[in-house]
């Protein structure tokens, strides 16, 4: 198994990197991790064998070429194709992803989780001083998560799970609201190396962050079936490191992008990945 990850720029992953790593390493499967590194990107020390790193010398800092250049040098037979600022809930988070991925594609969104600081009690929280927020988990040793006091679950039809926190608490860029969105965005992807070689791996063409991912699951799903994890296991999470929402600058020419190569069919977005 191989953990594809890419780190570029002064992301808040640069950070948070090694508890990213220690937690993947912590897995019940063994894995090696994989981290393609962006140019002029500040690496934290990482000293263990089982992390390698692969540079790219030129070209734009993107999270789906530097994950490409990562999955072409990682050993493993089996991906899963993450951000290097999020972190598996639970020791046994790829053995569970492994089941549901049996024959299929599984794919899991990051969840967000934004409480106050006062009063944490729970085994993990990861604070992030720089914004002032703190990504807070309570679960119980099942790796399931629970509520945090009067926080609550809700789910948005089939596809979106919203953590709806105390008043005050959450977080929101736009709407100033007291409470946090949908708490998730594409990102986990289990599968095999074949495949992934197959379609051709990320699309290229993406600049900084958003679409790349939704791009990769338009292809796999034209080959095969896609789990979606969120609904067929609500229990397997992951936590993400709470950061400035600097992607809504290339978030919009991406989503023009993805719309073009969407109404050319799977078939020539494979090909010309390929």
């Amino acid at each position: 198994m191989s953990v594809v990850l890419p780190l570029f720029g002064d992301h808040r992953a640069t950070q948070v990197l090694p508890r990213v790593c220690r937690a993947w390493l912590a897995q019940d499967v063994p894995c090696e991790i994989v981290i393609g590194v962006g140019p002029d990107t500040e690496v934290p020390d990482l000293p263990d064998d089982r992390i390698r790193l692969v540079f790219a010398d030129q070209g734009p800092s993107a999270a789906g070429p530097l994950r490409n250049l990562a999955a072409a040098a990682a050993r493993g037979s089996t991906f899963y194709l993450g951000d290097a600022d999020i972190v598996p809930l639970g020791t046994d988070y790829l053995t569970r992803a492994l089941e549901l991925g049996r024959d299929r594609v599984v794919i899991q969104p990051w969840l967000y989780r934004l409480v106050d600081r006062s009063g944490t009690r729970d085994d993990l929280v990861l604070e992030n001083p720089r914004f002032g927020r703190v990504c807070h988990v309570d679960a119980g040793p099942d790796g399931r998560l629970q509520p945090v006091g009067p926080e609550r679950f809700l789910w948005q039809g089939r596809d979106c799970m919203i953590v709806e926190p105390p008043p005050g608490v959450g977080w929101n860029v736009r709407e100033g609201s007291p409470w946090f969105p949908p708490p998730y965005h594409w990102g986990g992807f289990l599968v095999e190396r074949k495949l992934f070689d197959d379609v051709g791996g990320y699309c290229t063409i993406y600049s900084g962050w958003g679409c790349e991912d939704d791009d990769l699951i338009a292809k796999l799903e034209g080959r095969i079936e896609v789990m979606r994890a969120w609904r067929a296991a609500r229990g397997l999470a992951c936590l993400h490191f709470e950061h400035s929402r600097t992607h809504t600058v290339t978030l919009p020419a991406n989503q023009e992008i993805l719309a073009r190569r969407l109404d050319r069919g799977v078939d020539a977005m494979i090909a010309e990945d390929r």
